[in-house]
């Protein structure tokens, strides 16, 4: 059976519900930037956001949950307006919860069954080990494949060789890849026991996820066949997720700037009098807002968008985005650098959000080669 397509109404209500539900479970959990989420505490919200339909039901049926409907448009502005009310609670939460619907969304998409007991059973990856294989994954999505393009992708999608960073939940169970075999890219569906894992000391950012470095043979788990469409499809859907959480924390810390800056006094007035601080202020609004209308005008059908247009509004925010973050930090003075204050949190998670995916550095080779066909 059809799932109804969602209206603007409907998003409005379903929304209200989500802010509720992060305003009141979520945020008192991050209260102290310093006291990450455990993955008990984590594990006991996400199945309350499935309970809700935030995350994808774990019986298969079909909902409204984050990226469930990809061809609707109202469904799509729903899954980033989620993320952003999220992520402005806690970006670690958001991330786990973008990962592991993506990953669901990708298992229907390809035609496999999830198979998942609980909701974060599931995660994805989107890249190989390092960047974003200069311009060789360009010109495989477009099907103008070089035979130098095969010598970069078969070394970026090795997953035997090269081991591949995974920033996680701590008790995912299966994991969903793009690899290289065969001279052709695969989808690897592995269970964790199935792979060689090896931990990682905590990243900068995400103090709620761990990592680590994950190796597999290709004739491990399931694989089958990828398609341009399919992969263009994960990176489209995976970037418009980390814009969304950059967005949801930058509001977060346009909220923190400006209720400190209406309080705090120097020089017998408020800082929010001074130019200095005027101009931060000015610069984390206007990164907020070319942040929101971004996504706004994304907010489209999957089918509807240009794997170029999303990387061009990664490669063009999430610097900006970090930049913002930083200013929230400054804002604050002192105790900005603080860990239990909350502006060094969000700049640690907005520094890592620029790097997720392969990162920005190699997005205007992605671009050029984009436009070279």
């Amino acid at each position: 059976m059809k799932t109804a397509r969602l209206d603007h109404q409907d998003i409005a209500v379903l929304l209200d519900e989500v802010a509720s539900f992060a305003n009141t479970r979520i945020a008192p959990l991050t209260a102290r930037a310093d006291q990450p989420i455990d993955a008990d505490t984590l594990a006991t919200l996400s199945h309350e956001a499935a309970a809700l339909g935030i995350l994808p039901a774990t019986d298969g049926n079909d909902g409204y949950a984050l990226w469930e409907q990809p061809d609707d448009a109202n469904a799509m502005a729903f899954s980033l307006s989620a993320l952003v009310e999220i992520a402005c609670a806690n970006a670690g939460v958001a991330m786990a919860w973008h990962r592991a619907a993506l990953a669901q969304a990708m298992y229907r998409l390809i035609g496999l069954a999830p198979e998942q007991q609980a909701p974060l059973a599931m995660t994805v990856v989107v890249c190989g080990h390092n960047g974003l294989a200069r311009n060789a994954l360009a010109h495989w999505l477009q099907g103008n494949i070089h035979d130098e393009d095969r010598m970069l992708l078969s070394d970026w999608l090795d997953r035997r060789l090269r081991h591949t960073v995974v920033t996680a939940v701590p008790m995912w169970e299966r994991l969903l890849w793009p690899m290289w075999h065969d001279d052709a890219i695969y989808w690897q569906c592995l269970h964790r026991d199935q792979v060689m894992l090896h931990p990682c000391r905590h990243q900068h950012g995400f103090d709620e996820l761990h990592t680590w470095q994950v190796s597999a043979a290709p004739e491990t788990g399931e694989c089958l066949r990828a398609t341009p469409a399919q992969m263009a499809a994960l990176v489209i859907l995976d970037s418009l997720g980390l814009l969304a959480i950059s967005t949801g924390i930058a509001r977060h810390g346009k909220q923190m700037a400006e209720a400190y800056t209406g309080v705090r006094k120097q020089g017998g007035r408020t800082i929010v009098e001074h130019p200095a601080v005027q101009n931060l202020l000015g610069t984390i609004r206007q990164v907020h807002w070319e942040a929101r209308t971004t996504l706004h005008a994304l907010s489209q059908p999957l089918s509807s968008l240009s794997v170029k247009d999303v990387m061009m509004a990664r490669q063009q925010l999430l610097p900006r985005l970090c930049l913002a973050a930083n200013h929230v930090m400054q804002v604050h003075g002192g105790i900005g650098y603080m860990q239990d204050c909350g502006p060094e949190k969000l700049l640690r998670d907005q520094n890592m959000l620029r790097l997720q995916s392969g990162g920005v550095r190699d997005i205007p080779l992605f671009v050029q080669a984009w436009a070279e066909e």
